[in-house]
């Protein structure tokens, strides 16, 4: 039988990491559940919630919208991987979808529902260390299987894909590439404007280095402490702004911040919503993300599109998003990084220069392009009917 939105299919999704606070998955899957909810070309869509999240997740969602599981979040995570490993399907716990989409990427396995699994990074792979060992565990028994199992793969970005296609053996009819949505907020304002709003809701005013993001190592904050103070003593007069909460393994960045000569000139900020973003943006002298590994990188994105300009690591994902409209160093070189800095900070023409393509680059990230994308896949899949 042919499923789809009048034959009585639905989309299921998994909204765990939306009910959380954070951003990456997080806000991706709430964005997801919003353009699900509210957007008249989305497919009938439910939301997965497990019993810990329920309460949170009844703030937000109607009772009909819910497909509530008697699990908690870490019972559900032993299951996917007991089913996973063992080819138990789901499809009766998950009250028969026609489709699930796991933003996680652990699966599980179905016996007739489409699964589009969702792979964000191989970093549990790439670099365990940064990861808790429940992550890695569920990470490693459980994302491989359901790629391999799933219908289509989804990820951010082309470096990710052909990871996924490579480390997991998934083919690559069966794998996807569609980047996040850019939020409303990121767009250039006048710059008087963001210089006003930073300096009265920060008391941050004059030039100053911006880093966006949790502070956990794969965000290569000690490399950038580095490459700041070197920038301070060839005279730069500003801060270095660091907008993020504190992330896993903070300990050894904390220790790095409190013991750097510079250490008064190291401004964070725990606290600041999108409005707030595209005024530093708008106001900074650079915005740099050095990243050692990522996914997509959506603070590069957002500092693109309010006209910042930007300095970046060589890793494959930024300069995949970032192309030519960023400049690009070592990952680990904070020399380079230094130098790279200066040269933004001393040279108002470079600068403009390397911040003038970002704005026009964000236009492909859209929100409404974005869904039109997401659901057309959607679609596609459930036009599939169930498996036989």
């Amino acid at each position: 039988m042919m499923l789809g939105d009048d034959a009585g299919g639905f989309v299921l999704v998994d909204i765990s990491a939306g009910l959380v606070p954070g951003g990456g998955i997080g806000r991706y899957v709430r964005d997801l559940a919003h353009a699900l909810r509210t957007l008249e070309a989305a497919p009938r869509a439910r939301f997965l919630v497990t019993r810990n999240l329920r309460a949170v997740a009844g703030e937000r969602l109607r009772a009909d919208e819910m497909v509530s599981l008697p699990f908690t979040w870490r019972q559900l995570a032993l299951a996917w991987m007991i089913g996973t490993t063992a080819g138990v399907p789901f499809d009766g716990l998950y009250q028969g979808p026609a489709l699930v989409h796991s933003p996680l990427g652990y699966g599980p396995t179905f016996r007739h529902a489409r699964l589009l699994n969702h792979i964000h990074d191989l970093t549990c792979l790439e670099h365990p260390e940064w990861h808790t060992w429940r992550t890695r565990t569920l990470f490693a028994v459980a994302a491989p299987r359901a790629a391999r199992a799933a219908d289509m793969v989804l990820s951010h970005s082309e470096h990710v894909r052909r990871q996924v296609m490579r480390e997991f053996g998934v083919p690559e009819s069966r794998t996807i590439v569609i980047p996040p949505p850019l939020g409303h907020a990121f767009t250039p304002l006048p710059h008087e404007t963001s210089v006003e709003h930073v300096a009265r809701r920060f008391r941050i005013e004059g030039p100053f280095v911006l880093h966006v993001g949790t502070l956990e190592p794969r965000k290569n904050h000690i490399t950038l402490v580095a490459a700041f103070e070197r920038l301070c003593r060839d005279g730069f007069p500003g801060p270095l702004v660091l907008v993020g909460q504190d992330g896993w393994k903070f300990g050894p960045i904390a220790d790095r911040l409190a013991a750097s000569p510079v250490k008064s000139r190291i401004v964070r900020v725990r606290d600041a919503d999108d409005h707030d973003l595209a005024a530093l943006y708008g106001a900074c002298t650079c915005s740099a993300f050095p990243s050692l590994a990522e996914g997509f990188g959506m603070p590069l994105l957002e500092s693109m599109a309010c006209g910042a300009a930007c300095v970046i690591s060589d890793h494959p994902v930024l300069v995949e998003l970032g192309q030519r409209d960023c400049v690009t160093v070592p990952a680990t070189d904070a020399v380079a990084l230094a130098d790279a800095m200066v040269r933004l900070w001393r040279e108002p023409d470079h600068r403009a220069a390397v911040a003038t393509g970002g704005p026009v680059r964000a236009r492909d990230y859209t929100f409404p392009r974005w869904a039109g994308r997401l659901f057309a896949l959607y679609r596609e899949l459930l036009a599939r009917g169930t498996r036989p």
